[in-house]
């Protein structure tokens, strides 16, 4: 009996050894480095739903990362593919099971997604800040709720689902040693959030720095003034699969950024 045992423990060992082993053959068969893109003549690429991401409005598509993946694109004849997608988490398991190749989607480069994605060089710099609305005190002069990091103690922050900004805000807890809850919106992004600030609905988000100003342009009655992290590169993600894809995206960003192209777009988007 234990002998018939031990040979179905085998053989069940035996068959887990090799799915797993055919899983990620398959895996790896769906992930494509610049060679096979080229060949294949399209580029997959999936950023946020945002006007700064992408947005479709009835027949114009518009996004200042979407154009600039585009200038890429047609830099090597390739036709663009895009796909829409808010949740962080949910757009690296799309690039590591091969579905995209880059996601275009700004991220701060920190160590909560090295082991899963390769960065490209940093796109851009900014840091995080509290948005939260201002309203006129019993002096007729413009103030605001949360003056210090501290003063988020035992406070709620809404952020979107997933957003990558979840690990920053635990962190801020620890440094002021108390608690900061954190309610995770679905099906939204940074600057939906922002507009439920704007009108009272909810009280505090944070948002890259460089996305808070383009919304103070938007939503006048919004503070934008207190930095919750220090300055951080933000960059997109490549399959670690895909040096040459990452080494090419890096030789065009680093001749596209500060052209005059480039700024064309920072100012059509950012001012």
């Amino acid at each position: 009996m234990k002998i018939k045992l031990r040979i179905l423990i085998s053989i069940l060992v035996v068959i887990s050894i090799i799915a797993i082993g055919y899983w990620q053959i398959s895996g790896s068969e769906n992930i494509k480095d610049l060679p096979e893109i080229i060949e294949s003549g399209r580029l997959s690429v999936l950023t946020e739903k945002s006007s700064v991401g992408f947005k479709l409005q009835k027949d114009t598509v518009s996004g200042f990362q979407y154009e600039i993946i585009k200038a890429f694109a047609d830099s090597l004849g390739l036709e663009l593919v895009i796909s829409q997608q808010n949740d962080i988490k949910k757009s690296i398991e799309s690039l590591k099971d091969g579905d995209v190749q880059i996601v275009a989607n700004f991220t701060p480069i920190t160590t909560e997604f090295i082991d899963d994605v390769n960065f490209t060089n940093s796109i851009l710099n900014s840091k995080l800040v509290l948005i939260q609305q201002e309203f006129l005190n019993s002096e007729n002069k413009t103030s605001i709720n949360i003056n210090t990091q501290i003063d988020l103690a035992g406070d709620t922050i809404f952020i979107p689902f997933n957003s990558g900004n979840n690990l920053r805000l635990k962190h801020l807890a620890r440094e002021i040693a108390d608690s900061i809850y954190i309610i995770e919106i679905k099906n939204t992004n940074a600057e939906e959030v922002v507009k439920l600030i704007s009108e009272g609905k909810v009280k505090y988000t944070i948002c890259p720095e460089h996305l808070a100003r383009k919304m103070k342009l938007q939503y006048e009655n919004i503070n934008i003034s207190l930095p919750i992290s220090f300055t951080q590169g933000h960059g997109w993600m490549v399959n670690k699969e895909s040096p040459q894809l990452l080494l090419k995206l890096n030789d065009f960003l680093e001749d596209f950024i500060g052209s005059s192209h480039y700024w064309e777009l920072y100012r059509k988007y950012y001012k």
